[in-house]
C-alpha cells in the first residue's frame, strides 16, 4: 500500500495500461480506486479501451466501467484481498516514466463515425467505440449486446444507437440468416438510404421461393429495417452536421437533396415489385407499415415515430404499395390474384369497404362513380416508375377514387386474361390513360381475333365474351358521354360491329342472328344496313381468299353458309342475290381445269378482279377438251356472271341501281350470245363442224331478229378475241362467219358422213353457205366485203364439184346409154335422175350464181333454222327505211328477178317475208361493194321514188 502512495501519476499511468494490458481487471479495479489523484474516470476510460483486449468476455469489466460512471469507494484492502504488484513501474526513474505516459498512445473516447454528437456522454461514447473495436478486431458482434445491453438506461443515445445499428446488424448475422455474411459494424454504420435497404433485404431476394421459411419480408422488414429505422433522423443529422462541416456548398446542396431512409424504403418496395413481385406483395400483405416495428424489447417504452409523422409514413407507404401495382409487367392469373389480395389489404389499412372478390361473371363486376372525366393532361407518363410516387399523382395517391380505379384495371386484366388475351395493369392504365382511337381499336381486334381463331367457343361462352366486352368499354357505366373503359375512344357501335364480325368468323350464325337481327328492344345494337354490309363483307373476303371455286369445302364453304343463313333475312337485298348468283357461277367453273398466266391455277378471287369476267370462259374452253358441248352449264355460268357484276359487288361509294327484270333478262341474253359464240369457236379449233353448224342454226336463230350494226359504230375484228362487245348480233354474224369459213379437214368430213349415200364434201359446202347467208343478213356493210370473199370461195368451189358431178353423170349415162336398147333409152334415164337441191328443203331449181345459192340459203334458212315469225315481221315502211340505209337494189338478171313476185312472197298485210330480206341484203352489198364483179346495176324503188 505504501508503495503504491510512492509512486508518481505516471507511474500509475503506466501501471494501469499494464494491467489493461493483462487483462487485470482486478488490479485495475484496486489500482483505480487507489489512486484516484492519478486516474480519472475519462482517463480510465480511454486505457480501457485502447489497451484491454476486445476478446475479453464484457462481463467481466461491466461492473467495473459501472463503478467508475457512478464513481462509488471500493471496499478496504484488507477486504479486497488483492496484493498489487508495482514491480513493472516501481524501477523506472520519474523522468523516464513522465516521458512513456507522454507519449503513451491511447486511442479518444468518441468513435470518428459520432464525433458530430458532442451530446454523447463518456460512457456511451466509449461502448460505442469499444463495441466498434471487438467487431473489427474479433468479428464477435454478439459480445456487443453484453456490453452494451447493461447500460441501456443509462442513456437514450446509447439505446437508440444500439437498436438502430446493432440491433439489424445482430438478427441479420445471427438470428435470421445465420449462414449469410453481414458487414462490419464500421461500415454499416455509414450506410444510409437505399444502399442500406439493399444490404438488409438482400437475403430475400437470394432466398429461394420454393422455401418459405427463408423468405419472409415481413419478418426482415418488422425485425431488421423498423429498428434501422428508429436511428433515421439521428443518421440524417449527422448527415447534415458532417456536410456543413466538411463539405462544399454544392455538395451540401446534393446531400440535402437526397431521400431519407423512409422514402428509400417505399422506392424499394415499388422497385422490387417490377421484377419480384411476389416479394413484394408478400410483404405488404403482412407489414402493417412504419408502426409495426419489432425492436427487441430495447425500446424501453420509447416512441420514435411522433403521431404527425406516423400518418405522413403510412400514407407513403399506401401510396407505395399502390404504385407497386402499377409497374408489375407480368400478366399472368397468378399477378393478378396477388394484385386483388394487395388491394384488399390497402382498403383494409386505409379503413375503406372492401373490394368485391375476384368474379369474372358480368353480374358480380364492379360499377363506380369516378367522377368528371380525365382532363387531358392525365397522361401514360403517370404510369412510368419515377412518377409513380409522386405526392400528385392521383393514380397511387390513397384516396376512394384511385382505389376504386385500381380495382377496374385489375378486373378489366382479368377479363381480357379470361378471353385468352394476358395484359398487365399497367397496360390497362396506359390504355385509360392514352387518348389513341388507333391503338385501342387494334386491341379490340386483337382480342377478337384470338377468340375466332382458337380453339372453338360455343354459343354461352360467346355472349359472354360481348357481355364482357361491353364492360370492359364502359365499366358497367351507362350513356355515351361519360363513358370509360379500356376501349374510351372507340364508340359503342364499333365494339358492336367488331363483335359481329368475330361471331361470324366463328360461324356463330344462329347466335348473330339472335343478338343483331331478332332482338326486340327499342334500338338495335347495329342496323340493319350495316349487317348487311358486314355479312356481304365477310363472305367476299373468305370467297376472295378460298384456293378453291367449290363450295362445298374451304373458304366457299363457309362464304355460300353464310350467306344461304342470312339471305332470308334481307330478302329485298339485290347485292345478296348477286352473290348467290357469283357463288354458283364460281362452284360450277370449279369442275372445269382452267389454269391462268403464270401457271397459276384459277382461283375465285380471279373472277372478282377480271373486267370482264366472261372471258373466263374463253380459257376453259381453250384448256378443256370437248368442255364447249357442255353449252347450257357454260351459259348458266356466263348469265350468272353477267348478273353478280363482280367488280362493283362492293362498291360502296355509289348507291347500288337494282336491275329491273327487263334489264336481267337483256343482260342473261347477251351473255347467252356471246357464250354460244365462244363455244362455236372451241367447237371449230377442235374441228367439230357438226357441233358448230347446230349451235349457230338451232341455238343463235332466237337472236336474229336484232337489228345491226351500223358501220359508223362497228370496230368488230373478225380475228380478236375482244370481249366488250354489248350487241348479240355481232357474236351471231360473227360466229355463222367463222362456221361458215371453217374446211373441215377431210378425215372429219369423212368420218361424220361416213354413213350416208349423199357428197359430204357437197353437203358441207352447202352447209357453210347456209351459215354464210345468214351472216351476210347481219354483218355490218364494213365487213360485207370480208364475208362475200368467203361466199365467192364456197361458190367456185361449188361450181367445179357440181361440174365434176355432172361430168361423172354424164359418163354413166353414156355407159347406159350404150346398154340400153330402143329409141327412149335417154329420157328413161333422165326420168330416175334425182333433182340436186341446194339447202335443206329447197324448192329451187340447183342455183347457178352467186344470186341463185343466196336466194336458195335464204330460203332454206327461213324454213329450217330461222322461221318467219309474225310478231317480228317489219312493216313495209321500215322495210324500205332498211333497204335505203344499207343500200340495197334490185339488180337485172336471173338471179335479181323480183322476189315479190314468187309464190308466197307478200302476205295479206303487205309484209316482207324474210328471204326478201336476206335477197335485198345480199344485192344491196353486192351493189356497193361487189357490184362490179357480176355488173349489176341498181333499180330504184317504186315506193321511194312516188
Amino acid at each position: 500500500m505504501a508503495e503504491l502512495r510512492e509512486l508518481s501519476a505516471s507511474h500509475c499511468v503506466l501501471l494501469a495500461v499494464q494491467y489493461a494490458t493483462e487483462a487485470n481487471i482486478s488490479s485495475l479495479r484496486a489500482l483505480t480506486a487507489r489512486r484516484r489523484d492519478a486516474l480519472d474516470a475519462g482517463l480510465i476510460l480511454r486505457i480501457l479501451l485502447t489497451y484491454l483486449p476486445e476478446s475479453l468476455d464484457p462481463s467481466q469489466y461491466t461492473e467495473y466501467l459501472h463503478e467508475i460512471i457512478t464513481g462509488s469507494r471500493l471496499p478496504p484492502d484488507d477486504e479486497l484481498g488483492v496484493a498489487l504488484d508495482t514491480s513493472p513501474v516501481k524501477d523506472v526513474p520519474e523522468s523516464k516514466a513522465r516521458r512513456k505516459a507522454y507519449k503513451l498512445y491511447l486511442l479518444p473516447l468518441t468513435h470518428s463515425l459520432y464525433q458530430a454528437e458532442p451530446a454523447l456522454d463518456p460512457l456511451t461514447s466509449f461502448l460505442i467505440h469499444r463495441s466498434h473495436r471487438i467487431d473489427a478486431e474479433t468479428g464477435l458482434l454478439d459480445m456487443v449486446p453484453q456490453l452494451v445491453v447493461p447500460f441501456l438506461d443509462h442513456s437514450d443515445d446509447l439505446r437508440l444507437w444500439f437498436i438502430s445499428t446493432v440491433l439489424p446488424l445482430l438478427r441479420l448475422g445471427y438470428e435470421y440468416y445465420s449462414q449469410s455474411s453481414i458487414p462490419s459494424l464500421e461500415s454499416f454504420a455509414q450506410m444510409k438510404g437505399r444502399r442500406a435497404l439493399d444490404t438488409q433485404l438482400s437475403n430475400l431476394r437470394r432466398a429461394d421461393a420454393k422455401s418459405p421459411d427463408l423468405r419472409d419480408p415481413a419478418r426482415d422488414l418488422r425485425g431488421v429495417v423498423g429498428p434501422w429505422m428508429c436511428g433515421s433522423n439521428e443518421r440524417k443529422r449527422r448527415k447534415l452536421d458532417t456536410s456543413h462541416r466538411r463539405a462544399s456548398i454544392d455538395q451540401s446542396h446534393q446531400q440535402g437533396q437526397e431521400q431519407d431512409d423512409w422514402e428509400s424504403l417505399f422506392q424499394w418496395l415499388t422497385s422490387t415489385a417490377k421484377d419480384d413481385f411476389a416479394l413484394t406483395s408478400s410483404a405488404i400483405l403482412s407489414w402493417d407499415g412504419p408502426e409495426d416495428m419489432d425492436l427487441g424489447g430495447y425500446d424501453g417504452g420509447q416512441v420514435y415515430i411522433d403521431e404527425d409523422h406516423q400518418r405522413q409514413l403510412e400514407s407513403r407507404y399506401a401510396q407505395s404499395a399502390l404504385a407497386s401495382l402499377y409497374v408489375v409487367e407480368t400478366k399472368d392469373r397468378q399477378t393478378l390474384q396477388r394484385a386483388h389480395s394487395v388491394l384488399v389489404r390497402l382498403g383494409s389499412l386505409l379503413s375503406m369497404d372492401e373490394p368485391r372478390d375476384l368474379h369474372i361473371d358480368v353480374e358480380s363486376l364492379p360499377t363506380h362513380d369516378l367522377g368528371a372525366p380525365l382532363p387531358n393532361e392525365y397522361t401514360p407518363s403517370l404510369v412510368q416508375e419515377e412518377n409513380m410516387l409522386g405526392p400528385e399523382n392521383f393514380l397511387t395517391k390513397p384516396s376512394p377514387k384511385s382505389i376504386h380505379l385500381l380495382e377496374l384495371f385489375i378486373f378489366s386484366a382479368c377479363l381480357l386474361s379470361s378471353m385468352e388475351y394476358e395484359i398487365s395493369i399497367r397496360e390497362a392504365a396506359k390504355l385509360y390513360l392514352h387518348h389513341d382511337h388507333a391503338e385501342q381499336f387494334a386491341l379490340l381486334k386483337k382480342i377478337l381475333h384470338s377468340l375466332s381463331s382458337g380453339p372453338k367457343k360455343d354459343a354461352n361462352q360467346w355472349t359472354a365474351f360481348r357481355s364482357r366486352l361491353l364492360w370492359l368499354w364502359n365499366w358497367g357505366t351507362s350513356g355515351q358521354k361519360d363513358r370509360r373503359g379500356i376501349f374510351p375512344c372507340v364508340d359503342g357501335q364499333t365494339i358492336e360491329t367488331e363483335i359481329f364480325k368475330a361471331l361470324l368468323e366463328s360461324s356463330h350464325y344462329g347466335l348473330a342472328i339472335q343478338l343483331y337481327i331478332q332482338i326486340v328492344s327499342e334500338q338495335r345494337p347495329l342496323p340493319l344496313e350495316e349487317i348487311e354490309k358486314i355479312v356481304l363483307a365477310t363472305a367476299m373476303h373468305h370467297y376472295d381468299n378460298a384456293s378453291n371455286g367449290n363450295r362445298t369445302r374451304g373458304g366457299m364453304k363457309r362464304a355460300s353458309d353464310m350467306i344461304a343463313t342470312f339471305s332470308p333475312y334481307f330478302p329485298k337485298s339485290t347485292r345478296f342475290q348477286r352473290v348467290q348468283a357469283l357463288f354458283a357461277a364460281t362452284h360450277a367453273l370449279s369442275f372445269y381445269s382452267l389454269i391462268l398466266q403464270h401457271g397459276v391455277p384459277f382461283q375465285p378471287v380471279n373472277i372478282r378482279v377480271s373486267k370482264d369476267p366472261l372471258s373466263l370462259l374463253r380459257k376453259v374452253l381453250q384448256q378443256n377438251r370437248r368442255s364447249y358441248t357442255h353449252l347450257d352449264d357454260l351459259i348458266s355460268i356466263g348469265q350468272n356472271l353477267v348478273i353478280s357484276q363482280p367488280a362493283t359487288l362492293m362498291d360502296t361509294e355509289s348507291k347500288e341501281s337494282p336491275l329491273g327484270p327487263a334489264d336481267t333478262e337483256e343482260k342473261k341474253a347477251a351473255a347467252e350470245r356471246r357464250v354460244i359464240g365462244m363455244a362455236i369457236e372451241a367447237a371449230l379449233d377442235e374441228d367439230d363442224f357438226e357441233t358448230a353448224y347446230s349451235y349457230v342454226v338451232n341455238r343463235l336463230s332466237g337472236f336474229t331478229d336484232s337489228p345491226p350494226i351500223s358501220s359508223s359504230a362497228s370496230t368488230y375484228s373478225l380475228d380478236s378475241n375482244d370481249s366488250d362487245d354489248e350487241e348479240g348480233v355481232q357474236e351471231v354474224w360473227r360466229a355463222a362467219f367463222l362456221a361458215g369459213r371453217h374446211q373441215s379437214s377431210p378425215m372429219s368430213v369423212s368420218g361424220q358422213w361416213g354413213g350416208s349415200t349423199a357428197r359430204p364434201d357437197l353437203r358441207r359446202l352447202e352447209q357453210r353457205m347456209e351459215l354464210l347467208s345468214q351472216a351476210i343478213l347481219l354483218a355490218p356493210p364494213s365487213h360485207l366485203q370480208e364475208v362475200l370473199d368467203i361466199w365467192r370461195d364456197c361458190e367456185t368451189e361449188m361450181t367445179r364439184l357440181l361440174k365434176h358431178e355432172t361430168a361423172a353423170e354424164e359418163r354413166f349415162n353414156d355407159m347406159a346409154d350404150r346398154r340400153v336398147p330402143g329409141s327412149f333409152a335417154n329420157e328413161t334415164v333422165a326420168a330416175v335422175q334425182p333433182r340436186r337441191e341446194v339447202g335443206r328443203g329447197a324448192v329451187e331449181e340447183a342455183p347457178m350464181g352467186l344470186f341463185d345459192v343466196a336466194r336458195g340459203a335464204a330460203a332454206a334458212f327461213s324454213k329450217s333454222a330461222f322461221p318467219l315469225r309474225a310478231s317480228n315481221r317489219p312493216a313495209p315502211a321500215q322495210q324500205t327505211q332498211n333497204q335505203q340505209t344499207r343500200g340495197a337494189v334490185s339488180p337485172p338478171g336471173r338471179g335479181s328477178l323480183d322476189l315479190a313476185s314468187d309464190s308466197g312472197s307478200a302476205d295479206e298485210g303487205g309484209r316482207v317475208r324474210r328471204r326478201d330480206m336476206v335477197a335485198n341484203a345480199v344485192t344491196g352489198g353486192l351493189a356497193s361493194g361487189l357490184g362490179w364483179v357480176l355488173g349489176a346495176t341498181p333499180v330504184q324503188n317504186p315506193e321511194r321514188e312516188s
